[in-house]
């Protein structure tokens, strides 16, 4: 083929072979462009070689009000964070529980503010 991709490259030459298959009904349209993309063509080029236009983009419908959602997460209880015994319970905690005591060495505990932490 004459026509050559964004890095200058001509396209690979099964695909030729690909879109005959698929323009005889012995490819799925499907089928073709995910070899075609794996060699190398994009998308609107594929669609282009079908004589296809390239889909636009979907959009949603309108989501309905009321309802029930329904989620599965694992919930565990949380306790004082010095007897963490899992690693989750402490990440779950990490980005919002703010350490207002903090020991030091000697085991002596030191208030610690905001202010003071940020510095």
């Amino acid at each position: 083929m004459s026509k050559e991709t964004i890095n200058g490259l001509p396209l690979h030459p099964a695909i030729s072979m690909y879109k005959e298959e698929t323009l005889d009904n012995k490819l799925s349209r499907r089928e073709f462009l995910a070899r075609a993309s794996a060699l190398g063509a994009t998308t609107v080029a594929a669609y282009t070689m079908l004589g296809l236009v390239a889909p636009s983009t979907a959009m949603a419908a309108t989501p309905s009000q009321g309802g029930t959602l329904r989620i599965q997460c694992d919930v565990r209880g949380l306790k004082d964070p010095r007897t963490y015994d899992w690693s989750e319970i402490a990440n779950y905690t990490r980005g919002w529980l703010e350490y207002l005591v903090q020991f030091n060495s000697n085991l002596v505990r030191c208030a610690v503010f905001i202010d003071t932490a940020l510095i």
